[in-house]
């Protein structure tokens, strides 16, 4: 019986040895599928495959498509924590300093109790998210969306007592005060983690495709930016209605406005500031408590919306799914170079996007004497901004890159840092009255091109490691609080009376953080963000670089050395229980494949009688279509 196992050998490649039967492998059928769909309607089906199967094996690599209405679901599923994250960040320290009259030092550490919170809490809820929930009703309900659910009641009971008054111990010492606050923030910032980690690790196992990913990221951070432009907006609406600080006439008569500074006013605080009721004060107390209520009431209804929209996908055991994916475990991860890349690639873009954040709203009451209704005005400008930019994110990732995209966005911020830092020691009046406005453009488009890339390249290292999906994002999650929490603080306890010192913050800190994202950038130009190294991958390198010239046809049909690499991990250290012998197999597999130096001589070789008694090789059934021969 004769066949032509060349053919053959063409057509499947380097398949994966299932109890002795060679099957096609994963790279192989796509190739095939990608083939044939440009092919026309009717012309023959790879592998024999009937066209349900064929169009089920299409859809399974193309992975599941989600409607509109799935990604629109989705997109506000964070926007009860962003809302949140707006008031926490935007006015966390000017509400406990201006309105509670903390000191910067006790505004500073309750911050950082938060951070640290947080930090800790996001590494925990990663791998507690990754790990299959047992309790039937939770696994049905998906792993990752009952610790979203979790993360939702926690915030609800906690995030309104953080802006009111410490309720029983108004008149207690500001330690004591800073205790009670200090117990809700915890909370508060649990459950925010347990919600931000479930959100970001759904991102993968909804889709496995990029361009997908990308545009989830978009949309999730589109809605981040209504977010805080809706908190913001509330913020001014309050603000300006109970307001009484307006005159209705007179010289002074511009004394107040969001427009233009306080500095013309007669009577002076120790900043340089106006005395007058523009200033941020103890009695808006009662307008913050009401517009965190604001937040929780509208951010509960957006996540009811996800919870009915969004059907997470089935849990997979790691060890049984797809083969042609290396299985990562927890450890494996810091064995990764790119992984720590891109840590610290998230933590520059969360520092340069909190700090603003934090400091913009003291920067215009303090630095710039705008009335107090700026303090929302100007933030509202930078997410504007920064909603803008995000619609033509994922064309601008496709022209240039992930890593292009974000190194403009560091251009774009340091620009913005340095137009602060030089008209805000200049005290130009065209600055206060609109430059800031400008900055605020820059700012607010910086912050929102790289933390969308940054997201995206995040999701990139996970690639089709789902299992660890939250993990990962736990880990960046942690190292971003934990560097943001422990600046603050220092910049909290090393503030002094001169109101340029928030210039400074802004040129320096933001600046600083700009800086840091773009040298990282520059180290991941020559490294494959995803791209894993085992064992059995290093050993197939170095037979790849000792023997390409030699290697047959058969196996460099593979598109690449690392696809080759790949397969023998899959087919060997990765597909059994027994690594020590997988990682023999394979490199005794890449020896044999490299013996002969010639198709003919494979062919020949094959057809030799005699090679069944050398004894020189494991022997098996391989099935090519309807023949079977006892190759070696």
């Amino acid at each position: 019986m004769s066949v032509d196992i060349n053919k053959n050998e063409e057509k499947l490649g380097t398949g994966i040895l299932e109890n002795g039967i060679m099957s096609p492998s994963k790279d192989h059928i796509a190739n095939g599928i990608k083939k044939s769909s440009e092919a026309s309607k009717g012309s023959e089906l790879p592998f024999g495959m009937t066209e349900h199967e064929f169009n089920k094996c299409q859809a399974e690599l193309n992975g599941p498509r989600m409607s509109n209405l799935e990604k629109f679901c989705y997109g506000v599923g964070h926007v009860y924590n962003d809302m949140c994250a707006s008031m926490w960040f935007s006015y966390l320290l000017i509400f406990y300093e201006k309105v509670l009259l903390f000191d910067a030092t006790a505004a500073g550490a309750i911050l950082l109790v938060g951070q640290l919170a947080d930090g800790f809490s996001t590494p925990i809820v990663g791998m507690l998210s990754d790990m299959e929930n047992k309790i039937p009703i939770c696994g049905r309900y998906g792993r990752r969306k009952i610790w979203h659910l979790i993360g939702t009641i926690c915030c609800t009971i906690s995030f309104p007592f953080i802006f009111s008054p410490a309720y029983g111990l108004e008149e207690s010492s500001t330690i004591i005060q800073s205790i009670y606050y200090a117990c809700f923030v915890s909370v508060f910032q649990f459950g925010w983690a347990a919600v931000q980690i479930s959100h970001l690790a759904l991102i993968p196992d909804l889709t496995p495709k990029k361009s997908q990913r990308t545009e989830l990221n978009s949309i999730r951070y589109a809605f981040t930016v209504l977010s805080n432009l809706s908190v913001f907006a509330m913020t001014f609406v309050i603000l300006e209605a109970e307001s009484d600080d307006v005159p209705s006439g007179g010289d002074d008569a511009m004394n107040g406005t969001t427009l233009f500074p306080n500095e013309f006013s007669s009577t002076k605080e120790p900043n340089g500031c106006g005395t007058s009721n523009s200033s941020l004060q103890p009695s808006d107390l009662i307008q913050f408590r009401t517009i965190a209520l604001a937040c929780v009431g509208v951010g509960l209804i957006f996540s009811i919306i996800f919870h009915l929209g969004v059907k997470e996908p089935p849990y997979c055991c790691p060890k049984r799914k797809d083969r042609d994916v290396i299985r990562m475990k927890k450890m494996d991860w810091f064995k990764q170079y790119p992984f720590y890349l891109v840590a610290v690639l998230y933590m520059a873009t969360r520092l340069y996007v909190n700090l603003y954040q934090v400091y913009i709203p003291l920067f215009v009451q303090d630095t710039l004497c705008l009335a107090k209704s700026a303090v929302a005005s100007v933030p509202f400008t930078m997410y504007l901004a920064g909603f803008v930019c995000s619609i033509g994110m994922k064309h601008l990732n496709k022209v240039t890159g992930r890593k292009g995209t974000f190194a403009i966005g560091c251009f774009v911020g340091m620009a913005g840092c340095t137009w602060a830092y030089i008209d805000g020691y200049s005290d130009h009046y065209g600055f206060v009255t609109w430059g800031i406005f400008v900055v605020a453009v820059l700012l607010g488009s910086a912050g929102s091109t790289l933390l969308i890339t940054s997201l995206s390249i995040t999701a990139d290292l996970i690639a089709n490691n789902t299992e660890g999906g939250a993990f990962v994002y736990g880990i960046m999650s942690f190292v971003d609080k934990l560097s943001n929490g422990i600046i603050i603080m220092i910049i909290q306890a090393c503030i002094t009376e001169d109101p340029s010192y928030y210039t400074d913050i802004l040129f320096y800190a933001c600046g600083g953080a700009c800086v840091l994202g773009l040298l990282i950038t520059i180290a991941l130009i020559p490294v494959k963000v995803g791209k894993r190294r085992g064992i059995a991958a290093s050993v197939c390198s170095l037979m790849d670089s000792a023997g390409d010239n030699n290697s047959d046809t058969s196996f460099s049909s593979a598109s690449s050395a690392d696809e080759r690499c790949v397969r023998a991990a899959t087919a060997g250290a990765y597909g059994k229980n027994n690594p020590g012998v997988d990682v023999l197999d394979t490199i005794c597999e890449s020896l044999s494949r490299r013996k002969s130096s010639t198709k003919s001589d494979l062919v020949r070789k094959r057809q030799d009688e005699s090679f069944d008694s050398t004894g020189g090789g494991v022997h098996g059934n391989v099935n090519f279509g309807s023949d079977v021969h006892d190759v070696s």
